[in-house]
């Protein structure tokens, strides 16, 4: 990257003229201050991330809104993977982050005041909940926004996802092949349009194959809740001989409940997840899991929201691509084909690709 004293020889004029072109702190001539620009183009010269803010008249900094607390956000492996995509592309183009705290949007809120401040260029929503005021206020207040997965109701901002519902329905076929053949899902309460998602393809696929769609929601996704509630669904007269959980801190919790019971997975019970976190990696079996990338999702958050800021007047929706990753908790007939083989065996580890890259809703 280029130096301010080579900007400065470019452009032909003095560093000081240069630093006054991109701090604001003294005014220049037009024309100069249109060769300085053009010099630093040219070299790819970035100055601080301040004196951008000053030179542009924004505050290079971006909202980020996560619409829930609590354990939900800290214990989930998948989080901390987004931020890394979020602030990877958002530090090349010179921003940081600013929390809006959850709640945001209400009036009287610390958050709302923040907004109405003009503290943010531009806000990123992870994982948008039904009922969030935070959404109407930026709309209202027009600043620009993108949101991971999309937002519950009319005129949602624009968004990136991932195809959730391409990865279930690989996530049956392979359980089918299995010759799993009664699914139930683990799901959570909470308005997210990504469970809408799983929830909306499991029961399609179900009942396309004459199944009945069983479906039980958990408050959070604690791992414990995960383990009370399947205890509950495999003390049923006709219990699940799978059970898919919407991520894969539930799935954990399933297979201590199928431990606790003295089920053997995979050969009594198949178990998977959703997210492909280190969690499934790292079970006991290895866990089926659909993986979902959110580091690539939150670079893709990041460069819409820029294009935005950049001046296009609309950015495209985006879906990305889901993967099946098949571990030992599903493959059944792989263990029952091995001699001597009982339950808790055998997966390479294959994925399975489901869509590719697309805009539109999913």
């Amino acid at each position: 990257m280029a130096s301010i004293h080579q900007v400065a020889a470019r452009a032909g004029v003095s560093i000081t003229t240069v630093s006054h072109v991109f701090s604001g702190n003294r005014p220049v001539a037009e024309q100069t201050r249109a060769r300085v620009v053009r010099a630093a183009l040219d070299l790819d010269y970035r100055p601080n991330g301040a004196a951008r803010g000053l030179a542009t008249g924004r505050t290079m900094t971006i909202g980020l809104h996560f619409p829930f607390e609590g354990d939900s956000f800290v214990l989930n492996p998948y989080f901390p993977e987004l931020l890394e995509g979020l602030s990877a592309e958002a530090a090349e183009s010179g921003y940081g982050f600013l929390l809006i705290p959850p709640g945001s949007g209400r009036p009287g809120s610390p958050g709302t005041a923040m907004l109405r401040a003009g503290r943010f260029d531009g806000v990123v929503v992870a994982d948008p909940m039904a009922g969030d005021p935070l959404m109407p206020t930026v709309r209202r207040l027009r600043i620009p926004a993108v949101t991971t997965g999309r937002a519950p109701g009319p005129r949602p901002a624009p968004w990136v996802d991932n195809d959730h519902r391409g990865g279930v329905r690989d996530l049956l076929r392979h359980l089918r092949e299995q010759g799993y053949e009664r699914p139930a899902l683990l799901s959570v309460e909470g308005g997210f349009s990504y469970i809408q998602d799983v929830e909306d393809s499991f029961a399609d696929e179900v009942r396309r194959h004459g199944a009945r769609a069983v479906i039980v929601r958990s408050d959070g996704l604690s791992g414990e809740k995960a383990r009370d509630l399947a205890i509950r669904l495999l003390g049923r007269r006709h219990p699940p001989d799978t059970i898919v959980a919407a991520s894969d801190r539930q799935a954990q919790g399933v297979l201590r409940a199928a431990e606790d019971l003295g089920i053997r997975v995979p050969a009594e019970l198949g178990v998977a997840g959703e997210g492909d976190t280190v969690l499934a990696r790292h079970s006991h079996p290895t866990l089926t899991s659909v993986r979902v990338r959110p580091r690539r999702l939150g670079e893709a958050a990041m460069q819409s929201l820029m294009g935005l800021l950049n001046g296009a007047e609309r950015v495209e929706n985006l879906l990305l691509p889901a993967e099946l990753v098949i571990r030992r908790s599903t493959s059944r007939r792989a263990t029952a084909s091995r001699p001597g083989a009982s339950g808790g065996t055998v997966s390479p580890g294959r994925t399975a690709r489901t869509a590719r890259p697309s805009s539109g809703p999913a």
